[in-house]
């Protein structure tokens, strides 16, 4: 079974606009709702792959209950722990540009977590994907103490940063997915190439992390594992949605291990799951996955940096 984790739900209010007035009253063309969250986020990618999931995390007050009936329409299981707060509605403002506005979320009390923590010690096997940010009053380690919670023959995918993604090296990670800025941020400065990204993920990440793809934006993505380093670069199209691309990233490559590809197809795999969404509305679709997998133009990187 593939858990998602998903600490700071939200329902994600898209308004899609011709342009925006600071200062003005504006109007929207279009309003959408969507559950929301990064674990939710892979949930919904995985959904479309055909593969089920469980959601867990914490649910509360009238915006918990719309995000469980949203999950309950697309038939995507979930067990929330339920809190006494609201979950929170974050604003989507879509232009030329994409503007944000995201909100904390409601506290989790101890007792609440605790019923969480009891949720995760249960997990007998399979992955559990962590991701997105945290209930306002936690702090970011909260991930290395849940992670403490899963059994051993649980594995784990891990989507933070900073001194959280390096804390979690000592629990052998399936995958590790930082961006180059969050990369950037650990090795305290900027890299010149792609061969720099690698070495250093060898360096400081591999093979306590079985797996590590580090997204390049509008430069594509690097992929590095002890035997093989990739690279592939990004696939032209339409953006249309940018929220969710790196939760596609993670769903794609978990549905790739579960089918046992190989760790060239698991690559493949990700980034078409995350160009899909890119050019999507929502999240990537089967049949859209699969054509621009059938596309992609993958780069052995293994010559460059020491394989």
């Amino acid at each position: 079974m593939i858990y998602t984790v998903t600490l700071n739900p939200s329902i994600d209010y898209i308004m899609r606009l011709d342009g925006f007035q600071n200062g003005e009253t504006n109007r929207a063309k279009v309003t959408e709702l969507y559950a929301g969250g990064k674990g939710i986020m892979v949930s919904k990618l995985l959904h479309n792959l055909d593969v089920g999931t469980q959601n867990i995390g914490f649910l509360g007050g009238f915006t918990g209950d719309y995000i469980e009936k949203l999950l309950d329409e697309m038939e995507i299981l979930h067990d929330f722990t339920k809190i006494n707060g609201n979950n929170r509605i974050n604003v989507k403002l879509k232009m030329d540009s994409e503007t944000e506005v995201n909100a904390p979320g409601p506290d989790i009390s101890q007792e609440e977590l605790e019923d969480f923590y009891e949720k995760l010690s249960g997990i007998e096997g399979g992955i559990v994907s962590f991701s997105g940010s945290v209930a306002a009053n936690m702090d970011k380690d909260i991930y290395i103490e849940m992670i403490k919670k899963l059994s051993r023959n649980t594995r784990f995918t891990l989507d933070t940063t900073g001194d959280v993604l390096l804390k979690s090296l000592d629990y052998n990670p399936l995958l590790l997915k930082p961006n180059q800025s969050e990369l950037e941020e650990i090795y305290g400065d900027k890299f010149n190439s792609k061969e720099e990204i690698i070495s250093y993920i060898k360096s400081t990440m591999i093979p306590k992390a079985e797996h590590v793809i580090c997204s390049l934006g509008s430069d594509g993505a690097i992929f590095v594992s002890a035997n093989n380093s990739f690279y592939i670069p990004i696939v032209k199209g339409e953006v249309i949605n940018s929220v969710g691309a790196g939760d596609s990233m993670v769903a794609g490559f978990i549905y790739a291990y579960m089918n046992e590809m190989s760790e060239e197809d698991m690559f493949k795999m990700a980034v078409a799951s995350a160009t899909a969404t890119v050019f999507s509305y929502d999240m990537g679709e089967k049949d859209q996955i699969n054509e621009i997998f059938g596309k992609l133009k993958i780069i052995n990187m293994g010559e460059n940096n020491g394989n």
